[in-house]
């Protein structure tokens, strides 16, 4: 959990991540194959098992012909690619700004340490505390009012 945590907080990403010349729908590649993050603007029905959508962009000729020689093998459903853009089909990831900091700590300590001082127990500890002083107060307003 932590992980994952860790993972979408953008703290535990390459530096190369926040600036990525690939971060756009100009690609060199011949595909790109994705997470098909905003499937449900094109069909809310194909995510039914609920197991996820990939994401195929056919980006050159010779992708196109790759393409067409294998789609009969696959459901395949037409969408726009303006449901189909994504972050980081849009721009490089912002990296955290504790990035340089997190990998410090990595190095020096282990992951073991990063996990207990940026993972999902901080975030879960802080939120506590401030449900926990949001009530006090509140407590206290009752008791003095």
């Amino acid at each position: 959990m932590s992980f994952t945590y860790l993972f979408y907080q953008h703290i535990m990403l390459r530096h190369s991540c926040g600036k990525c010349h690939f971060a756009n729908t100009r690609r060199p590649s011949d595909i790109t194959i994705a997470d098909f993050w905003g499937w449900e603007k094109t069909d809310p029905n194909i995510n039914a098992d609920n197991k996820g959508v990939s994401l195929v962009l056919v980006n050159t000729e010779k992708g196109r012909k790759l393409f067409e020689a294998v789609k009969d093998q696959m459901t395949v459903i037409p969408a726009k690619l303006e449901d189909c853009l994504q972050p980081n089909l849009l721009s490089p990831t912002k990296l955290h700004p504790q990035r340089q900091i997190f990998e410090s700590d990595y190095v020096n300590k282990d992951m073991a340490y990063v996990m207990k001082k940026y993972g999902k127990e901080k975030y879960l500890n802080k939120k506590i505390r401030s449900l926990f002083l949001k009530f006090k107060g509140f407590i206290k307003h009752i008791i003095t009012n």
